[in-house]
């Protein structure tokens, strides 16, 4: 009977892990409310190390669809893919149990901590969680799609410590949680740290023909400013409004060799 329940807890181990590869598994941080969405590479093993690429939804907040989208582009590549549930990608949907998984009492805490450091120290214990528990990366990759680039210039200008590489794609920036000049990092890593901004050339909206395009330039030079040295952009042919998975994982793997 005890060999029968052990094989029992194996397969039940492994039926688990095949599900966050297949399927990206809902997951709450071990010591903070945030919420995030996981899915782990094909050949996952415990045991070695394997790169974290974060991905930060716009504001459509379709958290589930946006890990699911990086999960189908992702193919073979070793990436644990994370999709935190985040707030600072604009109000719409607050409090609304359709679109966040959050109880009013984790509002009420949010509220009075402020949308940026639930994000930041949400994260941060995310991360935590994920290197402990699965075997990521200390330094992790990190892309946001439009309202999603906030947290990724708050993560690239606040902890470049913390990253591989990042990668705002369509991207906003009006300065959310750089409220200080004194919150700019002066860490060494932010001199060589890899930013690549990413735009479809047929986006209309917040390509390089728009308005919004400015966004990507103020905090171009801003980075520029603060000693960022390594940061450049592509534009995507024949591409549009879109997070461009496939675009930003090639990079993301051109840097993991």
């Amino acid at each position: 009977m005890r060999l029968r329940a052990l094989a029992l807890v194996s397969l039940f181990a492994a039926s688990a892990g095949a599900a966050e590869r297949d399927e990206p598994a809902l997951k709450t941080a071990s010591r903070h409310p945030m919420q995030y969405y996981l899915s782990l590479p094909h050949g996952f093993a415990p045991g070695k190390k394997w790169p974290v690429v974060v991905v930060v939804e716009a504001a459509e907040k379709e958290f589930r669809e946006n890990a699911r989208r990086f999960v189908k582009a992702r193919g073979d590549l070793p990436f644990i893919i994370v999709a935190p549930i985040i707030v600072t990608n604009g109000n719409s949907g607050r409090r609304d149990p359709s679109i966040y998984p959050y109880s009013p009492a984790t509002w009420d805490a949010i509220d009075r901590a402020g949308n940026c450091a639930f994000d930041l120290e949400g994260l941060a214990q995310v991360l935590a969680d994920v290197e402990k528990s699965y075997g990521g990366e200390s330094k992790v990759f990190l892309t946001g799609f439009e309202a999603g680039a906030h947290l990724v210039w708050a993560m690239t200008f606040r902890a470049p410590e913390r990253l591989r590489a990042a990668a705002p794609v369509a991207g906003n920036y009006i300065g959310r949680c750089m409220d200080d000049p004194t919150q700019f990092s002066s860490d060494p890593s932010r001199k060589r740290l890899p930013v690549r901004g990413f735009f479809g050339r047929d986006d209309e909206r917040f390509g390089p023909a728009s308005a919004i395009y400015g966004q990507w330039k103020t905090a171009r030079d801003l980075a520029a400013a603060h000693g960022y040295e390594n940061v450049s952009e592509t534009i995507v042919p024949g591409r549009g409004h879109v997070p461009l998975p496939d675009e930003v994982l090639a990079f993301f793997a051109s840097l993991a060799k």
